[in-house]
């Protein structure tokens, strides 16, 4: 006896083990953005300047709801807070999924000025976070360079006018995109955190997200010097995300999580945003395109430690042996 599910032309496909349920997601709604950062490769991947309608939205979390999703990004390549209906984006996001814990990352380059439709707009959104980043990856010189062309004072703009926000019981953090040019400035975004009486500092170790990409390939993801990386395991280690001690098995992509796209396609992870997708939400149902062949491969592949040309230049790999030099086993 077997178990199966149906497959777009109908006839049903063979799955001698069901997939885990999903419980964590990372949903694109728009892939418009003002920033053009060093770090991200959303030219060279993505399709039509969108905005995802509301109807499209509805439907995609129609598709996911029987699974217990715990966590979810609503964000991709693009700033979310662009995305005319964002508010709404959020609420029906919850409405579907109340208890699951939502993050959202926002470049702060927009006016939050009270009276401001954009004001209302974000007010009424971060109610239905749980958790919103501020993606602030160096100091002045520095943070203009890696985040061209945003500018320094319109993040300060943005954070006066975050103090009279009503957050509600959203935790607004701070993220820090650490490269071998901005580690020094890593001391002053902290002071900068603590005087606007933001959450805690994340900081995360530069990563490229397209599977022809090697950290090794970029100066700046790995030309740090010894003196460098001491400072960061002296004075940082309990800051930085990630794992030392990851291997392909460890993936939970593979086996609990996803990745959509604006138009609804379906990636493996946010660490191959360049990858052919596995299939379309707005056509087909998950649980088929994660029966596929294509997507059993490359789940098979990290299983076995044996990755596929998917995985080749995973990000999560590349960066364990450096974070098991800095102490970091999150």
């Amino acid at each position: 006896m077997w178990t199966g599910v149906p497959s777009t032309n109908g006839i049903r496909i063979k799955i001698t083990n069901m997939e885990s349920k999903i419980n964590y997601a990372y949903l694109e709604t728009t892939n418009y953005c003002n920033l053009d950062c060093s770090f991200c490769n959303r030219n060279e991947v993505i399709g039509a300047l969108k905005h995802m309608p509301l109807d499209d939205w509805k439907l995609l979390l129609s598709k996911i709801k029987d699974h217990p999703l715990k966590n979810c990004k609503l964000m991709g390549m693009g700033e979310p807070f662009l995305h005319p209906e964002f508010d709404l984006v959020t609420s029906e996001f919850k409405n579907v999924f109340p208890d699951c814990f939502v993050i959202v990352a926002t470049n702060c380059q927009y006016s939050i000025k009270e009276g401001s439709k954009m004001r209302a707009k974000f007010e009424r959104a971060i109610k239905n976070l749980d958790q919103l980043y501020l993606s602030i990856d160096g100091y002045e010189e520095s943070y203009e360079r890696d985040r061209s062309p945003a500018k320094w004072g319109k993040l300060i703009s943005f954070l006066e006018d975050l103090k009279t926000v009503d957050k509600g019981k959203c935790d607004i953090v701070v993220n820090y995109v650490v490269n071998a040019y901005n580690i020094d400035d890593i001391k002053k975004v902290d002071k900068l955190r603590q005087d606007y009486n933001l959450g805690r500092l994340r900081l995360n170790i530069a990563q490229l997200w397209g599977a022809e990409d090697s950290l090794s390939d970029n100066i700046e993801t790995s030309g740090y010097s010894i003196e460098q990386l001491n400072y960061l395991k002296e004075n940082w280690s309990d800051k930085i995300m990630g794992k030392g001690n990851w291997e392909f098995p460890d993936c939970f992509w593979v086996k609990e999580g996803l990745y959509t796209t604006v138009d609804g396609r379906v990636l493996m992870c946010c660490m191959n945003t360049g990858a052919r997708s596995f299939g379309n939400l707005f056509h087909q149902d998950l649980d088929s395109i994660r029966a596929s062949d294509d997507f059993q491969n490359v789940k098979k592949g990290c299983e076995s430690n044996n990755p596929t040309k998917h995985c080749k230049n995973c990000s999560y790999k590349e960066l364990s042996p450096l974070l098991k030099e800095l102490n970091v086993f999150n």
